[in-house]
């Protein structure tokens, strides 16, 4: 039997999302944006953390405000594979190279608020579903779920 309650949260949450992700077009990379060697960056930034990848990010990288827990070799991979390449991004979409702590990119924000979302579908709407599985582990939903390699979420199926 489907929770009521579960199922209206989640459409209450999910239609503003996106609708206003709709609505607000991704700005035009600045000039250096364009430029930006997200390769290059990703191997300077490893060889800064090099011996600390396995402790916490919190401790590692400066203003972690989700996913500070996670191991930084992890949280990096999980930036560059989970949500740039989900929603087909380079690392530029949320920061500022050279100044990656800083919040002056609104898709930092977005990118946060969309993963509170995330947790909350996944730990307690998903988890009130009664009789719904997935095999071998509990159903979840990732960012790849609704963007699919795009910005802009899919809200129709394609032809």
């Amino acid at each position: 039997m489907i929770n009521r309650t579960a199922v209206a949260l989640l459409i209450t949450l999910s239609v503003p999302a996106l609708v206003t992700l709709e609505a607000q077009e991704p700005a035009a990379p600045a000039p250096e944006a364009a430029a930006f060697d997200q390769a290059a960056a990703l191997v300077a930034i490893r060889a800064s953390i090099k011996g600390r990848e396995e402790e916490p990010s919190s401790a590692v990288f400066k203003n972690v405000q989700i996913l500070g827990e996670v191991p930084a070799g992890r949280l990096l991979r999980i930036m560059e594979y989970g949500w740039a390449g989900s929603l087909g991004v380079k690392c530029t979409h949320c920061h500022l190279p050279g100044k990656w702590e800083s919040d002056d990119v609104p898709g930092k924000d977005i990118a946060r608020d969309m993963a509170k979302m995330t947790r909350k579908i996944n730990s307690e709407l998903l988890a009130s579903i009664e009789g719904l599985k997935s095999n071998p582990e509990k159903p979840v939903v990732n960012c790849t779920t609704c963007h699919r390699g795009q910005v802009k979420p899919a809200t129709s199926m394609g032809k």
